[in-house]
């Protein structure tokens, strides 16, 4: 198990989300294959969640939402925590897609455990609009996948 800070949540995610937005956005330069350029315009949306969710909070409470620590502890062992995410150099378009909708697994693992343990209101309201966001985000990426334009 391991006690990390929301601000090292947010930040892990919003690396991976960038890693994969630069993956796609280099894909879609080479590429004239419409699932591509779906996908690629669906991860440009797909980095504004956290931002949207933080704008919602009054700033006087913002940092010391991004300083609360939580206890993470991946479930199961075949789910690595946040931090183990990254892309090769080589990945194929099918990887890539693959990784994202595992990293919205665990963040939604990660989201749904940060809410059992906090009674901030404050905090519960943040993490649970992150949660809806990344439970349309997976279904969204596994319709994508499903379709197979890759």
């Amino acid at each position: 198990m391991a006690i990390i800070t929301i601000k090292n949540v947010l930040e892990h995610a919003e690396q991976f989300e960038q890693m994969l937005a630069d993956y796609y956005a280099n894909l879609s330069e080479k590429t004239n294959r419409d699932g591509v350029r779906l996908l690629t315009d669906y991860m440009s949306r797909h980095r504004i969640h956290i931002e949207a969710a933080l704008e919602k909070i009054p700033a006087s409470q913002v940092k010391q939402i991004l300083s609360e620590r939580v206890r993470y502890e991946p479930q199961g062992a075949d789910i690595h925590t946040i931090e183990a995410f990254q892309l090769p150099p080589n990945a194929t378009a099918d990887q890539v897609l693959d990784a994202a909708i595992t990293f919205d697994e665990s963040l939604i693992t990660l989201y749904n455990q940060v809410l059992q343990q906090t009674n901030d209101e404050q905090i519960r309201l943040f993490f649970e609009s992150l949660l809806h966001a990344e439970e349309r985000d997976e279904i969204e990426l596994k319709k994508i996948k499903a379709m197979d334009y890759f």
